[in-house]
Order: C-alpha cells, then structure tokens, then sequence
C-alpha cells in the first residue's frame, strides 16, 4: 500500500509540474536538454511537500515501535501503533533522498549553469557554445572553490577530518548557501502571498494595478520595437560589409535567418563586389557577429513578449472595467454572463479569496512565530512542532505537515516565479519564458529544496539538534551540522529571525518605494507618478475598447500557446516598419479585410499606439501627457 500511494504522489506531482512548465514554457521550441533539466528539477522541489511529512509519520512510527512492540508480533503492532497507510521502510526513502539530494547538487552547481551559458552564448556552433560556456562558469567555480579551500582548512585546523566530515562539510556549505537565498525569497512570500490574494478579491484594487500594467507594458513595446529597429539596421549594415567570399558570410547568412523581418528583403540586388576590397570588412570580426548574434535572438524574443503580455494584459484590463461596472448594477438579462455566473463572478469568487487571504496570514504569522522560537528546546514554543505533537493518527500529522510545508514551499517558489532582473530573468504566462529564464528559476528551486526541507524539519523539531532519540531518513542522508560549531550553534539557530525583519519591510513596502525613488516603474498607491501610469493606463484600456467595439476584434485574447503566430500587432509592425506593404486585399479573411480597410481609412490605429506614445522619460516630467489630445 505504502508503495502504491507513494507512486501516485511522485506521478501526481510529476504531472503538475508539466502543467506549470507548459504555461511558461513551449514545449515543442524549448531544447530538449532544457526541457528535461527543468522539469527535473522542478520535480525534485515540488515533490517535498508529500515526501518529508511521509518521512516524518514514518518516523513517528518507528519510534513507537520500538518503544512498545518489543515482544509483540509486527500485525498486532501495526494496530498498537496505528501504521500509516503510507509507511514505506526507512532504507527505501533513505535511497530516494540521496537520488533527490546529489541529483539536485549536480543540476544546480554544474549542469543548469552551464545549459544557462550555452543557451546565451551568440555562438553558431555547438563546440563553440560550449567553449564559452566553460569559460563563463571557470569564474564562478573558481571563487567558489576558494570559499570552499577556505572553510576546508578551518574545519581541519578545528577536527579530525575524516570521510564523513568531508561529506558533511560538503552538504553544509550546500545548505548554508541556500539558505541564505531562502530568507529573502520566503520572508518576502510570507506577506505577499496573503497581500496579493486579498488584492486579487478586490476587483477595485485590482484594476487599480492592472491600468498601471498596461502602461508599463505598453512603455515596454516601445523599447522593444526600438532595440528590434537598432539591431534590424545593424545586420542590415554588416549584410553590406560582408561580401560573399568573405569567409564571415556563413555567419552573417544564420544572423540573417533568425531576423523574420529580412526575410522577404532582396538582398540579392546589394553588390557584394563593392565592398569585397573595402576597408569596412576588417571592422567586422567573428567575436562582433557572435555579439551580434545574441543580441538578435534576445531582442526578438523579448519583443514578441511584449507583445503577447501587452494583448493579454488588455484584454485582462477590459474585462476586469466590465466586471467593475457588472458589480455596480443589477444583473439584466442581456449581461455577457449568465445569472449564476454573475453571482459567482462578482460576489463569491471576491468573498473565497479574501477569506483565503486572512487564513494565509494566520499561517504566515505561525510560521514566522515558529521561525523565531524553534531554537528553544524547553519548552516548545514553535506552533507547528505542538501540532505535530498534539494530533496522534498519522494521518492526521501527515495532513498537518503537508499543510506547513505545502504553504511554505508556495511562499518561496511564489517569489521566484514573480521576480523580474530587467529582461535577463522573467518567468512570464503564455509560454513567453526563455530558456535562459526556465534555467535560471530550476537553478535557484534546486537550491532551496534541501534548505527548506531542513528549515520545516527544525520547526517540528524534528531534526538533529532536537530529535536525538530516532532520525528521519532525511536527516540520516544529511548528517549532523556540528562539523562546522560557528554554523550549526549560530547561523542555523538565529538565521530565521530575519525572515521576520523582511517580512516587515515587505508588510511596509519599503522596497517597492525605494525602486520607484529610484527610478523604477513600481506600482505605489500614494505616488504621484504611479498614478499618471494609472491614468494613463485607464486611456489606453478605453481606446482599445473603441477600436475593439468599431473593428470587432481589437484588444481581444488570441491564441498565445503557439509561438509562430505573432499577434496582430506584431504583423502590422513588421509591415509598417520593416517588410513591403502588404494591401487588405491580399487577405483571404473576410473579417481580416474588414478591420484592415477599417484600420486604414480610420485616423485611429490600435497598433499605432507603439509609435506615437510619449517615451517614459517624457511621462516623469510631464503630470499630463498628450497622448490622448487626438481623442
């Protein structure tokens, strides 16, 4: 039994993780080397919230058998003892954890980031990527192994170093590292998860945020169409310097198929002859066209989505203004949803998730209450350690544990996914997350899985330092941390506390306002210039709905899922801008030709939004922007 529940749990699991890398990610333009490495380690860091509470009710099981079936046979045991249906023999899990565990070690310290170099590398051969990947990461592995020298002397100076103080020193310098990376990430989680659950049951304060996006997003196309442009003209100008019997032209040809725009460009008319003697050929290097290169693969994929996020985001603002107006007025007959939609939609959906919200703080505050005090043995003061002891079936501490973990798992691996380094890290919806991106995210997951099954195993007190009597099989693979005394005595006692000082700050916004001190676009409720983004925001929403309600379609949802089929404002722009201009009538779909004339005879355009508003520089100074003055 115990082993079928634990192959449901691994499967389940496996299949949740396809569904999240499927909505950041496609499948079929992911490498499969990428592919398989994420959902591997995505796999591993989920699969923790159903494996330690089954190592821990396991554990509580051995220790009341050999408390009290000394002399007693193993069925009238299981009764006594109340054996949990997903008991499995501690030396089975004991495996499972030390495949979880190096498999984890290998993918976050050497596989992931090479794949991640490999992937950025402008290279155009396999060996050549390869190359720049070991060089990039010779950095990295160097000044870790100083850090790891350094330590190693210590702990010789400080004990005998033997076999299984060097495994130790290893697994702890692992730990230690992620640890520090899991503070941030769930301090941060831990207020935010309730923050934007509350926010979500506000269809108000929801709009409030998404007028600001759709300002954000669209200051976002405009710089992505201008770095395509700038990037578009400087292959054009290498396409002229390059001649044919330059041994570089092979080089520049690819750059020139991973340009959609200059695929229908006749550059069979340019004379190469001109420019074969020319000095300007000396200008142009193998390292610049690699630079090039990169440069050419990043700025299209970074504008194609833009432009997914900016159509998903207005048609998202839209219907969140229709669900606003819906809730000021009665329901009519003739309302877009039915009467148990609309009661469902505006009312209980809203209600559900404000109470979801304040029972996420109450965990919140529990964990962090129990972060603070797990470090003291006697008594126990952390919440989640007198559950566990309180509930007796094992059911019920398997339920308990789920719960904890569970919650604390969403909090960290929420921040993850919800961060964004400019344009070289963001997990965005509608399969728009580079392969850069789904690397680096399976690179951090990997590291915390470890740190965070050790952090809930302290706050039941469960682990080394207040378990002495009978290890988990978790524990038993990890070894105890006293090699190293200043680590296992001070920073993995008094580490947490911090978590509650992140907290605070993010209860407080202090981050948020210090970015948009800064500069940054950050949505802030009392900021002045936030609220022009919010404005400005709620202009753009009403002109889309204009052109959507005179063209039919403008502004609505299209399918994102695949990636070979631009939107509608990609098409436009890349006539508008880059390839010959293409006649309504070449359109074989009636409804294509009625928007297309509709557009053109018409002196507004949906897309032309990505030419003529002002740049973000222009918005900070001006509290009124002129965009609209046409309207």
């Amino acid at each position: 039994m115990g082993f079928g529940l634990f192959a449901v749990e691994l499967l389940a699991v496996f299949i949740l993780v396809c569904l999240l890398l499927h909505r950041h990610g496609n499948f079929r333009t992911l490498h499969p080397a990428v592919t398989a490495s994420v959902l591997i380690a995505w796999w591993f860091s989920f699969v923790i919230v159903f494996v330690v509470p089954m190592d821990i009710s396991d554990t509580l099981y051995d220790k009341c058998a050999r408390d009290h079936c000394v002399n007693i046979t193993a069925a009238n045991c299981t009764v006594i003892c109340n054996q949990p249906l997903s008991y499995l023999p501690q030396e089975y899990l004991e495996v499972f954890w030390n495949i979880v565990f190096w498999s984890s070690q290998l993918l976050t310290w050497l596989i992931l980031p090479l794949l991640s170099s490999y992937v950025a590398a402008g290279e155009f051969t396999i060996s050549g990527k390869v190359k720049t990947a070991l060089i990039e990461n010779a950095v990295i592995y160097g000044t870790l192994g100083i850090l790891f020298g350094v330590l190693l002397i210590y702990v010789v100076a400080s004990k005998h170093l033997d076999k299984e103080a060097i495994k130790v020193l290893c697994i702890t310098a692992s730990n230690t590292w992620g640890l520090l990376v899991l503070i941030f990430l769930m301090g941060y989680g831990l207020v935010q998860v309730p923050r934007a659950c509350w926010e979500r049951g506000s269809y108000s304060e929801l709009l409030t945020q998404k007028r600001f996006d759709v300002s954000k997003i669209k200051i976002e196309v405009e710089e992505a169409q201008e770095k395509l442009s700038q990037i578009i003209e400087e292959v054009r100008h290498i396409n002229r310097l390059v001649s044919r019997s330059n041994e570089l032209r092979k080089f520049v040809d690819i750059i020139i198929e991973k340009c959609p725009s200059l695929e229908n460009e006749d550059l069979a008319n340019v004379n190469f002859d001109d420019y074969a003697n020319g000095r300007d050929d000396v200008t142009i290097s193998r390292s610049s066209l690699v630079s090039v290169h990169a440069k050419v693969i990043s700025v299209h994929t970074n504008m194609h989505r833009c432009q997914v996020l900016w159509d998903i985001t207005v048609s998202d603002g839209l219907d969140l203004e229709d669900w606003v107006l819906m809730r000021n007025k009665e329901y009519r007959a003739d309302s877009k949803l039915g009467l148990i939609q609309y009661y469902v939609r505006i009312f209980i959906i809203p209600i559900l998730l404000k109470a979801i919200s304040v029972l996420f703080a109450l965990i919140s505050i529990v964990i962090i209450w129990s972060e603070m005090l797990f470090s003291v043995k006697h008594p126990t003061l952390t919440i989640c350690a007198l559950l566990v002891d309180f509930v007796k079936s094992p059911a019920m501490v398997v339920v308990v544990c789920i719960t904890f973990i569970s919650y604390m798992c969403l909090c960290a691996y929420y921040t993850i996914f919800k961060l964004r380094l400019f344009n070289l890290y963001y997990m965005a919806p509608a399969q728009q997350t580079d392969d850069y991106s789904l690397l680096f995210s399976a690179t951090v997951l990997s590291r915390l899985t470890t740190p965070l099954s050790l952090n809930f195993l302290a706050l039941v007190h469960q682990d080394t330092r207040y378990n002495t009597d009978i290890q988990t099989a978790f524990t038993t693979i990890m070894g105890s941390f006293e090699v190293i005394p200043f680590i296992a005595q001070g920073f993995n006692v008094y580490y947490p506390i911090l978590i509650a000082l992140i907290g605070i700050a993010t209860l407080l916004k202090v981050g948020t306002r210090c970015m948009a001190f800064l500069g940054f676009q950050t949505f802030v409720q009392d900021d002045e210039i936030s609220m022009d983004y919010v404005e400005e925001g709620k202009q753009l929403l009403n002109r889309e709905r204009r052109s959507k309600e005179r063209g039919g379609g403008g502004g609505g949802k299209q399918d994102h899922n695949n990636s070979s089929k631009p939107s509608t404002s990609s098409k436009r722009y890349e006539s508008k801008k880059l390839l010959p201009s293409k006649s309504a009538a070449d359109h074989t779909n009636s409804f294509d030709n009625d928007r297309a004339r509709l557009l053109d005879s018409e002196d507004y355009d949906a897309n032309s939004l990505l030419d003529t508003a002002p740049s973000s520089s222009y918005r900070k100074q001006s509290k009124k922007s002129s965009l609209f003055d046409d309207v």
